[in-house]
């Protein structure tokens, strides 16, 4: 299993720095969007519903609407329009039954949409690419000393009923392992506010391991292991890019927090 999660993650890894060196902030947009609409699709999926039905759709819809339009979702009108599906769902079906599913992927689609927008937007930022790759290597030591000091240390659970592999010392190993490679990172690319860099990389990892809980949460509720089979491995492309989408909001937020008062980038 460790080989084969190694491979993918290898393959993977080379996709993205591909689009990160090459593909520039069209590039990384279309990436994200990508990632995000198989999100949806996989969440719908995992609650029962077909891959290629209305709520899906929609759900892929409204992925698209915030990554590519966000400004129209100013209007009030439109997220009138969104609720008023959402609610007018039993009506169209004629089942009750309908509404509560629904309504659950169609918040599950808002909040990946979010995420993906952030993401989008850390890239365009002032010396986007230097927040971009600070924030995706701090998720990414994250994960991965989480994971090998979890293993190594073991101990007592985090929160064995939502995810039962997952330790007290693998959270505080990824917390480590994230503020390390911020700093690292950070030293290497632009020798200033180094302290700051490890800051950010520590709380971009005690977000990104909440958003991973969080996952963990629905899929449990969901009765399955893994949100889909694209990844070998590794399981679906969710619950690799779950870290990711819950914690870019909040670190696009500091990072603009920041250009203003912290950093002289």
């Amino acid at each position: 299993m460790l080989k084969q999660r190694v491979i993918t993650a290898v393959i993977a890894g080379l996709v993205v720095l591909f689009v990160l060196l090459f593909g520039g902030t069209i590039g990384w947009r279309w990436l994200v969007w990508m990632c995000t609409v198989a999100g949806v699709v996989e969440f719908s999926v995992m609650f029962g519903r077909r891959w290629y039905g209305p709520p899906t759709v929609f759900g892929a819809l409204l992925v698209t609407l915030i990554e590519w339009f966000p400004h129209a979702l100013y209007h009030p009108f439109l997220l009138y329009l969104i609720v008023a599906i959402v609610f007018a769902v039993p009506v169209f079906t004629r089942s009750p039954a309908d509404l509560k599913p629904f309504s659950m992927l169609v918040f599950g689609a808002l909040y990946i949409g979010a995420g993906g927008f952030a993401l989008i937007g850390i890239r365009e930022l002032p010396v986007g690419w230097f927040w971009l790759w600070l924030f995706l290597i701090s998720i990414w030591m994250s994960d991965t000393a989480a994971y090998f000091v979890g293993r190594f240390l073991g101990g007592p659970k985090l929160l064995p009923a939502i995810s039962p592999g997952k330790t007290i010392s693998g959270m505080v190993g990824g917390i480590v392992g994230a503020a390390v490679g911020a700093c690292v990172f950070g030293w290497i690319a632009h020798p200033m506010h180094v302290g700051m860099y490890a800051l950010l990389g520590a709380l971009i990892s005690v977000t990104g391991q909440l958003g991973d809980l969080i996952e963990s949460a629905y899929k449990r509720s969901a009765g399955v292991k893994d949100s889909g089979k694209l990844l070998p491995g590794h399981g679906g492309l969710l619950d690799r890019i779950d870290s990711l989408l819950f914690a870019a909001p909040f670190a696009l937020w500091m990072v603009e927090i920041g250009l203003h008062g912290w950093f002289g980038v």
